[in-house]
């Protein structure tokens, strides 16, 4: 079950919405732990209040803290950067959205001025079962580079640079053509929901028996595959 929380819900302070997109970031970036720095940067806040962040997520059990002063997610951090703050939706509506998505997804692999290509996009939660009022729907997205040279960053900052977007630091302008897939995916419905790739596998690995999926773009053999190596080695 998809964990819900309210737009009043604060963690030291922050909105946890705002916390929630955080963690999410790290886990897009396949990150299992991050340290004061990232949590800082990202929630663009003081030292102080970061440090305040950290701690209380470390005692509402959502990461563990490592030596070296870095934070990794526990089980219950991965279902918080999973939460949803959405109403209820009609089935109608998630099928519709999702049938957009798939479009958009195919539309965004054909134009060749993208860097990254999307291999996969899997669907879960409330979707799969016979209810016809959901949370939301939940779509995790698997991409890779269209290129391969090993000069990924260098490629990502010339790409952002020639979006004209202005980026407030430079976290921000590495990620945006993840940033940007996200984005047109989204569409800008609260209907959607995506997932980090990593904290998807690591959900269904971890709760192989409770959390069903179904790969709707992309080899469900090889997302199996995937699948089953991440439980191997939890």
């Amino acid at each position: 079950m998809t964990m819900l929380i309210s737009d009043g819900d604060e963690i030291a302070g922050v909105p946890i919405r705002r916390v929630r997109d955080c963690l999410r970031f790290f886990l897009g970036w396949h990150r299992d732990a991050f340290d004061l720095g990232m949590l800082q940067q990202r929630l663009g806040v003081d030292e102080e209040l970061a440090r305040a962040v950290a701690r209380a997520l470390i005692a509402q059990e959502y990461v563990t803290p490592l030596e070296g002063g870095s934070y990794e997610f526990t089980d219950k951090g991965l279902e918080l950067s999973q939460a949803s703050a959405s109403g209820k939706i009609k089935r109608a509506t998630a099928e519709s959205a999702l049938a957009g998505l798939l479009k958009r997804a195919e539309e965004y692999n054909s134009d060749a001025t993208k860097i990254l290509t999307v291999d996969a996009i899997a669907v879960f939660g409330s979707f799969l079962t016979d209810k016809q009022e959901l949370g939301d729907l939940d779509i995790a997205v698997r991409w890779r580079d269209r290129i391969a040279d090993g000069n990924r960053s260098t490629r990502a900052l010339d790409y952002a640079r020639r979006s004209g977007r202005q980026f407030s630091n430079f976290v921000e302008l590495l990620a945006w053509p993840e940033t940007e897939l996200c984005q047109i995916l989204k569409a800008r419905k609260r209907t959607i929901k995506i997932q980090g790739w990593q904290a998807f596998t690591q959900l269904v690995a971890k709760d192989r028996g409770r959390v069903n999926y179904k790969i709707v773009f992309g080899d469900p053999e090889h997302v199996t595959a995937e699948i089953a190596q991440a439980d191997a080695s939890s």
